[in-house]
């Protein structure tokens, strides 16, 4: 019986120190001061009609991203149509179309960081 406890406690005296020190690991553990890129909204952003579609550009990304987006009306008078622009940009301009046989209704462009 003796023999059990020393192996238990020699058990729990492990665990509870590996424990610890992996606690402790995680917690010092903190992101350097270079390798870290804090991305924001794009800035200075306009859009409008562009032919048969939207268009939108923004003058600043500051590490973020845009992309134009349009509501679209069939010309029979369905259910409008909402399009985003697939690929997002970073700089430049960003347009999507309206399907064939669709006016643009209205539009304008989302933005991440």
């Amino acid at each position: 019986m003796k023999k059990n406890r020393s192996t238990i406690r020699l058990t729990v005296i492990g665990m509870t120190a590996c424990l610890t020190l992996g606690l402790q690991g995680a917690a010092n553990a903190a992101p350097t001061s270079g390798d870290v890129s804090i991305k924001a909204h794009p800035t200075g952003c306009s859009n409008g009609v562009h032919e048969q579609g939207w268009s939108a550009i923004c003058s600043k990304n500051n590490g973020g991203q845009y992309r134009a987006s349009v509501r679209c009306l069939p010309f029979d008078g369905g259910r409008i149509v909402e399009r985003d622009a697939t690929v997002w940009k970073s700089s430049g301009l960003s347009i999507v179309y309206c399907p064939p046989l669709t006016t643009v209704v209205s539009g304008g462009f989302w933005t991440k960081g």
